[in-house]
């Protein structure tokens, strides 16, 4: 019984891991898209018109 409690908790452990892993790349993803997009031309053009309509 001993044996089977230490497998879960290792199995917890690293299923925990992965999620937090997951959530990490998807965050990671996320930012880097969000930049690339700030970065985009066309949208700096969208925000300079926006800017001038104020």
């Amino acid at each position: 019984m001993r044996l089977d409690d230490s497998s879960d908790s290792v199995k917890q452990f690293f299923s925990t891991l992965v999620a937090i892993a997951a959530l990490a790349a998807v965050v990671f993803i996320g930012w880097k898209a969000f930049d690339t997009w700030r970065s985009d031309p066309s949208v700096e053009g969208i925000q300079q018109i926006l800017q001038q309509q104020k």
